[in-house]
């Protein structure tokens, strides 16, 4: 085989970073990396299911891929649709794959002098999409120009450290611990070994991924509070991100924090509230009530407010009635969010929300995930949004 590969990645920040580390992993073992599909040799495609839209969009860029590759390039389908939903994924690619938890799989296809475990990352690899028309399409274009606007903590001028992935939580509509399962963290001293790498290379904004940053060290004995303290010790003109922290865990741990927050050391927080009601809260298994975040969150805006805050919405869960949207609407209302991403429900095989009685009709979860994604983009005069606009004009 020729030594030209091209990595490629859909999805979340966590997915994005393990796509990088993949790119690590070639080029650390003598193969050139393009960004030419047409080009390369070999391709590495990390695809994502966390809804039926982010399957579909995988399951286009697999085509798209597969019409425009060279005839004797190998092509390799991997990341979290395989273990989420394989049939879905049977039905454009036939290869090799695998999931997150089984990476080492790549020593075995590779045979390399430098295995995958010995590799890190500290970047995201940008995203590729499927293009989307009409005015759902639009839409999300719009949604997707503002996050690249605002959602900071994806910038390239910062530091990125996976310190854990899984997760110990139950979440009836989530299959993303299908593909990551339970919680594996890396411990403090190798966290603090990548942070120190960071500050020598002359960084100064840090972000801490996961896939559920609030439940970091749980699995070790230790947790995001003792990470946290040990970081802000070192010495140094540095500021930190945290994303993806649970709202269970940010109510349990929110005293704690507090000391580290008036640090001036946080700059970013990621928090998501899936929904204004707690009736919809419990049948999620989201184990906090909408007035425990309203808590934490009204205290960051009053007392931190130099933290940018985050949040991520769901609509159309089952059940989910015109009050239950509405309580969603107040809470965005009521809180002062830097950046509100939404999404639209969708039943995912093996979930216990798929096999809930109550789903909604397709209409009525579309019509609600353009209100909610309109309220989010225009609420905010602080947004530039002219500027935004006049870039999706141009694109």
């Amino acid at each position: 085989m020729k030594k030209v590969a091209c990595v490629l990645s859909t999805g979340c920040p966590e997915s994005r970073i393990d796509s990088a580390r993949v790119q690590n992993f070639l080029r650390e073992n003598g193969w050139t990396i393009t960004n030419d599909v047409k080009n390369a040799d070999l391709i590495l495609f990390r695809t994502c299911g966390l809804t039926e839209t982010k399957t579909n969009d995988s399951l286009q860029i697999i085509k798209k891929i597969k019409a425009e590759k060279k005839e004797n390039a190998k092509f390799i389908a991997w990341g979290c649709l395989p273990n989420i939903d394989p049939e879905a994924l049977k039905t454009e690619y036939d290869g090799v794959t695998f999931g997150e938890k089984e990476i080492t799989t790549l020593n075995d296809i590779l045979e390399p002098k430098k295995k995958i475990e010995e590799v890190t990352a500290n970047y995201l690899m940008p995203v590729f999409e499927s293009k989307q028309s009409g005015f759902h399409g639009c839409l999300r274009k719009l949604h997707d120009l503002t996050q690249e606007h605002f959602d900071i903590c994806q910038n390239e001028s910062i530091f990125q450290i996976k310190v854990s992935t899984g997760c110990f939580g139950n979440c009836s509509f989530c299959a993303v611990r299908k593909s990551r399962g339970t919680l594996h963290s890396k411990t403090i001293d190798c966290v603090l070994s990548e942070f120190k790498d960071g500050l020598d290379k002359g960084f100064r904004y840090f972000g801490l991924l996961a896939t559920d940053l609030g439940a970091y060290g749980r699995d070790r004995g230790h947790n995001l509070v003792d990470l946290l303290t040990e970081m802000t010790k070192v010495n140094g003109d540095y500021k930190i991100g945290l994303r993806n922290v649970n709202p269970y865990y940010l109510n349990e741990m929110f005293e704690e924090l507090k000391p580290i927050l008036a640090s001036q050391k946080i700059w970013f927080l990621s928090s998501a509230a899936e929904t204004g009601s707690n009736r919809i809260l419990k049948l999620m298994h989201r184990r906090y009530s909408i007035q425990e975040f309203e808590r934490c969150i009204k205290t960051l805006n009053k007392e931190y407010p130099h933290i940018f805050l985050r949040t991520q919405m769901m609509v159309g869960f089952p059940t989910e009635t015109e009050e239950d949207f509405q309580k969603s609407i107040h809470l965005i209302d009521e809180l002062k969010f830097d950046w509100v991403e939404v999404y639209k429900y969708s039943p995912r095989n093996g979930t216990l929300a798929a096999t809930m009685s109550g789903q909604l009709p397709e209409k009525i979860k579309e019509t609600r995930f353009l209100k909610l994604t309109l309220k989010a983009l225009t609420q905010r005069p602080h947004l530039k949004m002219k500027q935004i606009l006049q870039s999706y004009l141009k694109s």
